[in-house]
């Protein structure tokens, strides 16, 4: 697999089928978009429009446009870029552009066969997956583009429907639950089905499991056995799109081969998986694993160094990232603090709880 602008082949293997979603605002649908011609464009090239319930997310004035299974091939890239330029041509407010705002995701979805059916390959995809979701977060998008901060905005909680009603968070990190689950070898890859329940759940997006960045809830599922990833900002830019296939089945390529191949990849994941490394040496090792090409890899380094402090990404401990490498944060209040603030503010604070013990002395004796 290599990395190939405009329209030509990445390489990638015969089992990487995937499709896209692609959301905007400010987007004239009635009487435009989704009428006349334009309609029967996106229908000429097997690419649909989503429903009322899809399209929640958008908000008022916004589109989705949600293509066929694709597959690596110049038609599918070309297809990409006319959608893109689709949408374009159908601003709501004339007097501005349609754009992929901060309310907009793009997602993609892949087919789940090659993994679903093989435990192990699976556990390998969900270790990867759960060890780099930091830094994957902070390298699918383009340069100097941090994740919108809904994404990320609150923990992932489990079900609940309410939570689903006033969602916040849309694509919200699993990592540290995911590394859990392993670890006390409890992980589970799919869901039981919920018959009538689930059937009304979904129709309403009501299941709070696949507003996660990593979505797993439909493997299994006879009608759509995918894996979709969630953390993308909105684009209507097909060379990031393109980018993001070729980034996200370079990770389930990988989980595949590992396990196939385990003689050459058992260095690289071994390097990949240790904690006791920096931030940016974790980018490095989990390039190394999942790409050959060092031009490649320079594409998804210079996203993630673009963004890496952005603010958005503060506290992410506290988000449900896993610690999997070494945080910088303490180390940088100890060199901004020197030894004798903190002595002084000790000496304040042992000297406050001092004085609020005997003020509490002397209230208890005055009662007596």
């Amino acid at each position: 697999m290599k990395y190939k602008g405009k329209y030509e082949k990445l390489g990638l293997a015969e089992y990487i089928k995937f499709g896209i979603e692609i959301e905007a605002n400010n987007v004239k649908t009635k009487n435009g978009l989704y009428a006349g011609d334009s309609a029967k464009f996106i229908k000429s090239i097997n690419w649909h429009m989503a429903g009322k319930y899809e399209e929640s997310l958008v908000g008022h004035g916004g589109a989705e446009l949600v293509s066929p299974v694709l597959h690596d091939s110049e038609e599918t890239y070309k297809n990409i870029e006319a959608i893109c330029e689709q949408i374009k041509k159908f601003p709501k407010d004339k007097k501005k552009e349609v754009e992929a705002d901060k309310e907009c995701g793009l997602h993609i979805h892949f087919d789940a066969d090659c993994l679903a059916k093989h435990p192990e390959k699976m556990r390998v995809f969900r270790t990867i997956c759960a060890e780099g979701e930091e830094i994957l977060y902070k390298m699918s998008n383009k340069e100097n583009n941090p994740t919108r901060k809904g994404a990320i905005n609150k923990d992932y909680r489990g079900t609940n429907i309410i939570a689903a009603l006033w969602r916040n968070g849309v694509a919200a990190p699993t990592s540290k639950k995911v590394l859990r689950d392993i670890n006390n070898g409890t992980l589970k890859v799919s869901y039981k089905k919920w018959g009538k329940l689930r059937t009304v759940a979904s129709k309403f997006k009501l299941d709070e499991r696949r507003y996660v960045g990593i979505n797993l809830t439909n493997i299994g599922n006879p009608n759509k056995n995918t894996i979709e990833f969630r953390m993308s900002n909105g684009t209507l830019n097909p060379e990031v799109i393109k980018q993001n296939i070729f980034l996200y089945a370079s990770i389930i390529t990988t989980a595949v081969n590992i396990v196939e191949r385990p003689e050459k990849y058992d260095k690289a994941y071994k390097s990949f998986l240790r904690h006791s490394i920096t931030e940016e040496e974790k980018v490095h090792a989990f390039l190394d694993l999942i790409m050959d090409s060092d031009e490649d890899k320079q594409i998804y380094f210079k996203r993630w160094e673009s963004v890496k402090d952005a603010k958005v990404f503060a506290k992410n401990y506290k988000k449900g990232f896993a610690k999997t490498f070494k945080r910088q944060d303490v180390k940088k209040i100890a060199d901004r603090v020197s030894g004798s603030r903190v002595r002084e503010a000790f000496y304040k604070i042992k000297e406050f709880v001092k004085s609020k013990d005997e003020r509490r002395e002397k209230s208890e004796y005055a009662r007596q």
